[in-house]
């Protein structure tokens, strides 16, 4: 039995023929028990052979654990290059696959999962949500790290939740997610701007703002990417943190990662995603403009005068019309001068409904639309992702548009073991087209009876003069139609922007690599404006001057930093984690630009041919700029047992900016951190994270300063006349300190972070101070160094402190529903603490001064605090009180008061005498921050998978509140609440009549007296002066003080709801029948309500200029995103 079963184990090892003949004969000699131990064993051979010394063929389903299959999965056999693609109904079928190998599932957005096959040939597979992506690693300055071992302030947004609130930049979907972070839009028109501070005005240079990183990248801005070509954002906001940055860093650091190569998974086969949106803006929350009616009252009321006198005030003043065409007649338009009888065009009007609603006249609806269609895939070596996009927003203005065709390459690849390179290229065509901003201006100016249009429809060119309104003297002014303006003039801008990075990476030993990568940017425009359109009706300009202008604006700038770096991570037995990165960079940009002004140029060429002009008036100027620097830096970690860690760095930078002996300087930080849940005493199943960090670090600032900004410029031409030729001569133009230097800012924060029930609640807390120091201010110098002249110099300090905190809890987290929910809330508090390097206040207009103690941004003005009424009052304890005789917590009525002390009237506005001496003066300015007292937000996400594999329903909102602050609004100051004018349209102001004031007629008799006359019968207690034609307007004493109090909010806060989403993503049971991997449809309405005092456009721009204010609006989105 012995050789039977040698001779047996043997045979299987000849596959292709029978075993060995040599002894042919051994084959014969057996025994019965031997025959059945040798047929037993033969059987299980048979059994086990097929099973662990054959191939076979594996079926099976990968899903998700809601039971939805999974399309595109990949499936490989580990250790083998066998494997396939998951069909669109998760089903794979796997051929020669060893009966006891592994199969390895992976697929984008889920845990990799690895499964053992154990001989079984129908495997079902599911894949488990990677909802740890986000939080596992943060990109830092110059590298990653993991953000349970950061040790700074960073907040993170991924691309999912800046693109949920479906704005038209980025900036503005980053809004209201990072605490600390404050963002706000400066205008309401298209093409406007968005202001950001990080953590406070770290300068009283108005040049400050943050750095911007693009994929390792340094640029101003982000206003050229596409927001679905985003992957992620980082806010670096300590100094610890920025401090890699150095002389850049002082106003935060934003680090973006767009969709790269390098985000893509190995072995990720081909796919397209299209993410797009397209949306209608409507007009909404619009300032209630006087209609005819409200406007009909307030003419009649501007041509009331105090009885028997225009300056005839006393403490309760009455008033009166004339009773002739000079007071009524001129109040109601009469047709004929002469004839008391003749109609009134205004309730001819009125009786007639023919009044117009301006604003509607040059707003319209807006449009918004946004594409992004992009491929990305990977191979063994190397990941690729390319994009193309195209951004679109027509605005609320008629002539208002922008457009943007971007695109973004990327490729990543792995040489060999130790060679690896890539690049990546975004590049962006822009083109904006812009109203004339003077009809802008002017449209909420015209009162609703001014004609837009005649019976024909034809635009009339001064809607408000008397051969308009059929009169043959009254008429309300010659001012020229808005829309006529709109045809007056041209402007459009095309830019170019190019920002690319190359790299190549040397794998040198485990932890160890060396990088080097270049980066080049490039920004070009050119912006043209035609101006003087000729009108055909009147051969002259469409606002009625003589000739045209042209003006052509180009600029170019072209920059490079190559940045090199060593980078070395390793772990030392399994407790000591040590990094460090060496860094060596060096920089240079410069700028081109040139300008043309031309007169009258052939029209119709715009501004291609301003050689056909006036050649006697084209002027032209032209400028070079150029600047360099090279830095170095050094930053290492250390971690011990992933408990305790640690981040120095230094960073030196040099700049041709400054002189020699002040070109260098250096930027030190250090942080610690505590990971005090790894101690073995807080081992609790309900804590699963708490972190407290330290840390210190200093930054710096050279915007203010120009290109070699210790070289004395020039200034001139001027000419001189030498004999028959005129000489062109340069002279010194200022005097400048060679001593300038850094803006440096030394910051101080302490951080807790925080998560408890398996994260369900998580969070941060953060406490700051941020001392910034050697600011750079323009000092007043004594007039007898050459008269009225200034030097920049570092003399300025301002101090941040604040407190920061966010919190994202899991309220609802099952098979079908999970709900989660995020809140921020920050407060910081600025003060200038030395001007002009004492402490003295700089007083420099409503919106320009410096105070100590006070913030950088503050309102500095007279205030306006109600009405004089005939109410009554108690006396303050004021000297001027006393003086006129008053006893203070005396009851009087409010005229008698205000108008012994301060000669107002009833109905005149209120100005606080701060220090109650009767007079109105410096002193009496009051000072009001312009920064939040604090800013908060509140996002909401709420899904549920829908039953028997249905597709899922989501359903989202975020809420941005900025509270406690005021500002000074050019639509509060401007004519629409101006008392002056009685031929402009104004506000519809809730303002005060006296009882007793004649407010309507229906005409005058030929005996001088009024017919059906209308008086108020009792007291109107409005909120804005009485207009009448008295002294001042009606305003008294108070006029020019009033005037520059109106500018003033009383409180610009809001609470706002950026937006709300609705979105379904259908099954992929329904998809695998269009060969379509994901797709998810979503309606989003944003801005639906907003909750303020603000009386004018929208609170959030209040403080724009006339010409970039606008109106708020609503959007209401439809948008798809698909993957292939």
């Amino acid at each position: 039995m012995k050789d039977i079963i040698h001779q047996s184990s043997a045979l299987p090892l000849t596959r292709h023929g029978a075993a060995e003949a040599t002894d042919r004969k051994q084959w014969l000699r057996f025994s019965p028990a031997g025959l059945w131990k040798a047929l037993l064993l033969l059987l299980v051979l048979c059994i086990e052979l097929p099973v662990f010394g054959q191939n076979i063929q594996v079926t099976g389903n990968v899903h998700d654990e809601a039971g939805e299959p999974i399309i595109g999965a990949s499936v490989i056999v580990v250790g083998a290059t066998t494997g396939v693609a998951t069909d669109f109904d998760g089903n794979f079928i796997l051929n020669n696959v060893p009966a006891n190998g592994k199969l390895k599932v992976t697929y984008i957005g889920y845990n990799p999962a690895e499964v053992n096959i154990k001989g079984q040939t129908n495997i079902d597979i599911t894949l488990v949500e990677d909802s740890q992506v986000l939080d596992e690693v943060v990109v830092v300055g110059y590298g990653t790290v993991k953000k349970s071992d950061l040790t700074g302030s960073v907040g993170s947004v991924d691309t999912e939740k800046l693109n949920a609130k479906g704005a038209a930049s980025v900036l503005e979907n980053l809004q209201g997610t990072t605490p600390g972070v404050n963002i706000t839009k400066s205008t309401g028109r298209t093409n406007g701007g968005i202001d950001i501070e990080i953590r406070g005005k770290s300068s009283i240079n108005g040049d400050t703002n943050p750095l911007f990183v693009v994929d390792g990248v340094m640029c101003n801005d982000i206003d050229f990417l596409n927001p679905q070509d985003i992957e992620r954002i980082d806010v670096l906001k300590d100094a610890s943190s920025t401090a890699i940055y150095g002389s850049r860093a002082t106003a935060g650091v934003v680090m973006v990662t767009t969709k790269g190569g390098l985000n893509v998974k190995k072995d990720q086969k081909t796919s397209i995603t299209y993410d797009g949106y397209y949306g209608i803006s409507k007009a909404a929350r619009m300032p209630e403009f006087m209609d005819g009616q409200q406007f009909y009252n307030w003419r009649i009321s501007k041509f009331t005068y105090p009885a028997w006198a225009t300056n005839n005030f006393g403490p309760q003043t009455p008033y009166w019309m004339t009773p002739t065409s000079l007071g009524l007649g001129q109040a109601l338009l009469q047709k004929e001068i002469a004839n008391i009888e003749s109609p009134y065009v205004l309730k001819e009007l009125m009786a007639e409904n023919k009044t117009f609603d301006w604003p509607s006249l040059v707003t319209q609806d807006g449009k918004q639309q946004n594409h992004y269609l992009a491929v990305s895939g990977s191979s063994d070596s190397a990941n690729y992702h390319f994009g193309i996009g195209y951004n679109e927003e027509e605005g609320m203005y008629k002539g208002d548009k922008s457009s943007m065709l971007s695109f973004k390459g990327s490729v990543d690849a792995r040489i060999n073991k130790v060679i690896s390179a890539g690049f990546t290229v975004n590049a962006a065509y822009t083109r904006n087209k812009y109203a004339d901003d003077g009809a802008i201006e002017q449209a909420y100016r015209v009162n609703p009876f001014m004609q837009a249009y005649d019976d024909e429809g034809n635009i009339i060119h001064f809607p408000g003069n008397k051969a308009t309104l059929g009169t043959d003297d009254h008429q309300f002014s010659d001012f020229i139609n808005p829309l006529d303006r709109m045809r007056n003039s041209t402007h459009r801008r095309k830019t170019y922007r190019l920002l690319g990075n190359a790299y190549l990476q040397l794998d040198i030993i485990q932890g160890l690599n060396i990088k080097t990568s270049f980066s080049p940017t490039y920004t070009s425009y050119r912006d043209g404006t035609f101006t003087g359109y000729t009108n055909p009706d009147t051969g002259k300009t469409y606002v009625d001057t003589d000739g045209n202008t042209a003006v052509i604006k180009n600029s170019s700038s072209l920059g490079w930093t190559w940045d090199n770096t060593i980078n070395f991570n390793r772990t030392f037995n399994r407790i000591h984690s040590v990094g460090a990165m060496a860094l060596f960079s060096m920089e240079k940009g410069s700028s081109e630009s040139s300008q043309i002004n031309g007169v009258d140029v052939i029209e119709g060429t715009d501004w291609w041919n301003i050689g056909s002009g006036d050649a006697t008036q084209t002027t032209a100027s032209s400028g070079y700029g150029m600047s360099r620097m090279i830095s170095y830096a050094l930053r290492v970690n250390y971690g011990f047992r992933d408990r305790y860690l640690l981040t120095a760095t230094m960073r030196w930078d040099g700049s041709s900016k400054l002189a020699d002996g002040y070109r260098w300087t250096s930027f030190p930080s250090v942080a610690l951190a505590w990971r005090i849940s790894e101690e073995s005493f807080l081992q609790k199943e309900w804590l699963n994270n708490l972190k407290l960090r330290l840390s210190y670090g200093v930054t710096g600032n050279n915007d203010g300063i120009g290109n070699f900004g210790y070289i004395l410029p020039i200034g001139g031409p001027v000419y001189y006349p030498y004999g028959p030729s005129y000489e062109a001569g340069f002279y010194p133009n200022g005097i400048v300190d060679k001593s300038l230097t850094w803006e440096r800012s030394h910051e101080f924060n302490v951080g807790l972070d925080f998560g408890f029930l398996q994260n369900r609640i998580s969070g941060s807390i953060d406490w700051y101070q941020k001392n910034s120091e050697e600011l750079l201010y323009p000092v007043k110098l004594p007039f007898e160094s050459g008269g009225d002249l200034s030097m920049k110099t570092n003399i300025g300090k301002v101090q941040n402190r604040g407190i920061e905190i966010s919190l994202t809890t899991v309220n609802i987290d099952t098979r079908d529903w999970q709900w989660t929910t995020t809140f921020t809330f920050a407060h910081n508090k600025n003060k200038v603490k030395q001007i002009n390097g004492v402490s003295d206040n700089f007083i420099n207009g409503r919106t320009g001064s410096l105070f100590i103690g006070k913030s950088v941004h503050n309102v500095y003005e007279y205030e306006w605090t109600g009405i004089v009424s005939d109410r009554m009052m108690t006396v303050p304890d004021h000297q001027i009180a006393k003086d006129k005789g008053f006893t203070p917590g005396q009851q009087v009525k409010e005229f008698d008061y205000y108008y012994t002390c301060y000669g107002l009237s009833e109905g005149q506005p209120i100005i606080r005498d701060a220090n109650g001496d009767g007079q109105w003066t410096e002193e009496d300015k009051q000072i009001w921050s312009s920064d939040p007292k604090w800013t908060g937000s509140v996002t909401s996400n709420l899904n549920y998978r829908l039953p028997k594999n249905g597709g899922e329903l989501d359903f989202s909102f975020s809420i941005y509140a900025k509270q406690g602050y005021t500002v000074a609004s050019s639509f509060l100051g401007s004519d629409y609440y101006d008392v002056h004018d009685r031929g402009r349209g104004k506000m519809a102001m809730d303002y005060y009549i006296p009882a007793g004031t004649m407010i309507d007629a229906d005409g005058i008799r030929a005996d001088g007296t009024f017919i059906n006359p209308v008086y108020q019968t009792v007291t109107h207690y409005g909120s804005y002066p009485f207009p009448n034609a008295g002294l001042g307007d009606g305003l008294g004493p108070a006029d020019s003080y009033y005037q520059s109090a109106r500018y003033v909010t009383d409180d610009a806060s809001f609470v706002k709801v950026k937006n709300i989403t609705l979105g379904y993503t259908f099954s992929k049971n329904i998809l695998k029948h269009i060969a379509c991997k994901n797709l998810r449809l979503y309606f989003t309405v944003t801005n639906p309500f907003v909750w303020t005092k603000y009386k004018g456009f929208d609170p959030e721009w209040a403080n724009a200029g006339m010409k970039q204010d606008g109106p708020s609006s609503i959007t209401y989105q439809f948008g798809a995103s698909i993957k292939f």
